[in-house]
């Protein structure tokens, strides 16, 4: 009689669960895992409740975001499960030092939508017909920037195959565009509805309270990212040399909260730039009032580093109030650049002043990165001045 030997599980797989009642309403669910090093090691949950369904579902959850032991290599070949591949492209950019709502982006769309579609293909199997149906469902069901958000994770994903001589070409570059959806973009505000915007929200408050006067002010004359306002501290203004530099932006990492990143969305956010008299005078106000953080320059009520997300939903909730339906955070930066665009300036004084990717390739090696000068500044004072009046620091 010859025996047969059992198949052992591919790498990245798992066995049977078997679950068990260790104390009244305390259960246990374990497995065992094929690492990528091939080695199977039990892995394990326990949770409390009347079955054992919040102890299988947490263990799955786990072996979703398990990882090999430190310092093995992963080998990228035809029979890598797109979920592996998937790991390992978001681990590459985690230590390529991408910004953590990147990563947060990447991850929610190989998470979510990729992994649960596509998770249990292998990249030989990922042929640009499969990808296509797999757009197209993406974009009918999640939306068109789901979608173009997946498809940047695939390509890179892919490119990342290639590079390991998985596949020959990349599959998603055979594959149609996606249509564009209803723009739910941020209109600049008006250049000559600035003034009344600035009186408005200094004047309110609720805004007052909030300490969302001074942040959309600044933000307004800035162009910054939000991120980049409230990741501002004291040392970065220069008032005697009446600059700012921008040099981080508060991003939120998994299982760390909110962190101060010390580099801002892309290489070319780092820049140093003039700011007109009423920044000047909002954040000498600011500096001699009694913040609850001496660092920081625009902290939390508690004195701690301010979250994105609740900022803009605070904002969210007064704009309809105010007059100012749909208004995000960005339009500011798209305000700034009308007004500098209206006012003369060339397109790399434009770019430098908000942080952009400069015009070219030459401008990005050659130029200084002390950026947007005296001229920038002096145009905005004059475009958005209002009655100097000093609202109160909440």
């Amino acid at each position: 009689m010859v025996v047969v030997p059992r198949p052992r599980n591919p790498i990245g797989t798992y066995g049977v669960i078997n679950v068990a009642e260790i104390a009244p309403g305390q259960w246990r669910a374990r497995t065992l895992y094929r690492f990528e090093d091939g080695k199977r090691r039990q892995v394990e949950r326990v949770r409390a409740g009347k079955t054992s369904s919040k102890a299988v579902q947490a263990l799955k959850e786990a072996l979703t975001d398990i990882s090999a032991p430190a310092g093995l290599a992963l080998t990228i070949d035809a029979d890598t499960r797109l979920s592996v591949l998937g790991d390992t492209f978001l681990q590459a950019k985690v230590d390529a030092g991408k910004t953590m709502r990147t990563i947060d982006t990447y991850r929610h769309n190989l998470t979510k939508i990729i992994k649960p579609l596509l998770g249990d293909l292998r990249v030989s199997e990922a042929t640009p017909a499969r990808l296509q149906r797999f757009m197209t469902t993406v974009a009918k069901e999640n939306g068109p920037g789901a979608a173009k958000g997946c498809r940047s994770v695939l390509s890179g994903m892919f490119a990342m195959a290639v590079r390991n001589d998985a596949l020959r070409s990349n599959p998603v570059a055979a594959i149609e565009g996606i249509a564009k959806g209803p723009s739910r973009a941020s209109s600049a505000i008006p250049l000559d509805e600035v003034p009344r915007f600035r009186q408005v929200v200094r004047n309110d408050a609720e805004m007052q309270r909030l300490d969302l006067s001074d942040l959309l002010e600044f933000m307004l004359f800035t162009g910054c990212r939000i991120g980049e306002a409230l990741a501002l501290r004291w040392h970065y203004v220069d008032f005697e040399g009446r600059t700012v530099t921008f040099r981080a932006t508060v991003g939120r990492a998994k299982g760390m909260g909110l962190v101060l990143q010390e580099h801002g969305k892309t290489k070319s956010s780092a820049r140093t730039i003039h700011v007109p008299d009423d920044v000047l005078e909002l954040l000498r106000r600011r500096q001699a009032a009694d913040l609850p953080s001496d660092e920081l320059v625009f902290p939390s009520m508690l004195g701690k580093l301010r979250d994105t997300s609740n900022t803009e939903s605070d904002w969210r909730a007064n704009r309809d109030r105010l007059g100012y339906p749909g208004l995000s955070s960005h339009a500011f930066r798209k305000t700034v650049a009308t007004a500098l665009d209206v006012s003369g300036l060339s397109a790399r004084a434009i770019a430098e002043y908000l942080g952009h990717k400069r015009p070219s390739m030459t401008q990005d090696v050659y130029m200084s990165r002390r950026a947007g000068g005296d001229e920038s500044a002096a145009k905005l004072t004059r475009m958005f001045g209002v009655s100097s009046e000093s609202s109160p620091v909440g």
